[in-house]
């Protein structure tokens, strides 16, 4: 395996050693810049290859608000930038949050623990690798996915059927699902089984700012704007041929519902900057969360794009009506993040599984998958229990509360599903976005509005 490059960007020289000996020690090569114009510089480098970016916020110039780190984060979008780490020694939640929404994919404060940093950025680097390697593969035929495991309950065989009936047809499809349950595994299946040969292209809308939206999905020409230093493919070319996987669709504005809307009714697009008119050949596959209903009855989602989008609609069963999966997909991914992180893979107890099959599972297969990895990484006699399964609270029907929940303003109970998603996450601010279905942003906004510090 190749050995991986990371540019740590400070104006401190001992915060640049300290991780610099921090992650040779590990094996990766580290370059060093002390301002923001150096690390342009060895960015636009060309045939130098940086691999991941862990970015100082505040400089010379500015010392709290990290202003000049957000510019650079702005710059960098549009950009084939690597991924980019934020860190400052001002731990500010919104600071975090700002960051994340213009491009950074995590953040840390200063001084940080260096497990937790590692891990960080081994994660971000391995999520990289899957997203280049989605871009460039030439056939559908390497996508990962599982397909006798993905089918092995009877609600999924169902589902199993109504795909293969539809799956060679170029009709639209609408996965509804809570957060977790796998759709984007569906959609490449579906892609899998259709007679596209075209490439699988799956894009998060949710993480599009709104001022990029034109430019990730239709492209844009060089020049087309400030930051246009290049022409750029869009996504509808990318797969053109093949198929379009548009994920959280529930979240766009009414703005950009309304080009959505254009490119589906004409099968035409323009790039930015571009008069030609493009032609979009691609079946498009769309997925949510989101309550649609409620959604266009108050007009914050256009039905006639719904109606587009919705030409055939596959509702995916969460994992707790899946529960005779759980053995076998727990053991699948106890071998998968054993070999990820080369470490011997724990067998599972009877009484875990037990507790397992009582679990009501609110992060679905995501959510067991993501205790599966953590079981491999931190257990140390070989087996799990129920010891090590603490945070799993069953919820049978014996243990419901008796009494009806207290009425409490939104604000109250709010607070109370923070606090306790924290508490049962130990303080995990991903673990509790998972247990809450939200983002991790809007778990740190959260933080910062009720002002719950994590450490």
């Amino acid at each position: 395996m190749q050995t991986q490059t990371l540019l740590i960007v400070d104006d401190k020289a001992d915060i640049r050693l300290s991780l610099k000996f921090l992650f040779k020690n590990h094996g990766f090569l580290v370059q060093e810049a002390s301002d923001l114009s150096q690390a342009r510089a060895l960015l636009n480098t060309p045939n130098y290859a940086i691999d991941l970016v862990l970015l100082d916020m505040n400089y010379e110039f500015d010392t709290t608000s990290g202003e000049e780190g957000l510019t650079f984060l702005k710059q960098m979008q549009g950009t084939q930038a690597p991924p980019i780490i934020a860190m400052t020694a001002w731990s500010s939640v919104n600071l975090a949050v700002e960051a994340m929404q213009v491009g950074a994919k995590d953040f840390f404060a200063k001084p940080w623990d260096n497990h937790a940093v590692l891990m960080m950025v081994k994660k971000q680097l391995a999520l990289a690798d899957i997203e280049k390697a989605s871009a460039t593969s030439p056939t559908p035929a390497s996508m990962p996915v599982i397909d006798g495991l993905l089918w092995h309950s009877s609600a999924m065989q169902q589902l199993k059927r109504q795909i293969d009936r539809i799956a060679k047809t170029d009709a639209t499809v609408f996965l509804r699902g809570e957060n977790g349950t796998g759709k984007t595994c569906i959609a490449q299946y579906l892609h899998q089984q259709s007679l596209r040969k075209g490439a699988f292209v799956g894009v998060n809308v949710a993480a599009i700012p709104e001022n990029l939206f034109e430019s990730e999905l239709f492209g844009h020409k060089k020049g087309a704007f400030t930051d246009a230093k290049q022409d750029r493919v869009g996504r509808f070319a990318k797969a053109s041929g093949g198929t379009l996987f548009l994920d959280e669709v529930g979240t766009l504005g009414l703005n950009q519902q309304a080009k959505l809307l254009r490119v589906l009714e004409s099968q035409e697009y323009e790039l930015v900057g571009d008069n030609t008119t493009q032609v979009a050949d691609c079946r498009v596959i769309s997925a949510s969360n989101a309550d649609f209903e409620q959604l266009m009855s108050t007009g914050a989602f256009r039905t006639d794009l719904y109606f587009r989008l919705n030409t055939i609609e596959l509702v995916i069963p969460p994992l707790r009506e899946r529960l005779d999966e759980i053995n076998t997909l727990a053991e699948h991914f106890l071998k998968l993040h054993s070999q990820k992180y080369q470490l011997e893979a724990p067998t599972l107890t009877e009484e875990a599984l037990e507790l397992m099959h009582a679990y009501h599972w609110p992060g679905n297969v995501r959510e067991l998958s993501h205790m599966m990895a953590r079981s491999v990484l931190m257990n140390e006699h070989g087996a799990i229990t129920i010891e090590d399964l603490a945070c799993l609270q069953p919820t049978s029907a014996e243990q419901a509360p008796s009494s009806p929940l207290p009425l409490m303003t939104l604000e109250e109970a709010e607070l109370k599903l923070l606090k306790m998603a924290m508490a049962q996450s130990n303080n995990q601010v991903e673990d509790a976005a998972l247990l809450l279905g939200i983002s991790k942003s809007a778990i740190y906004r959260r933080l910062d509005k009720f002002n719950i510090k994590t450490k």
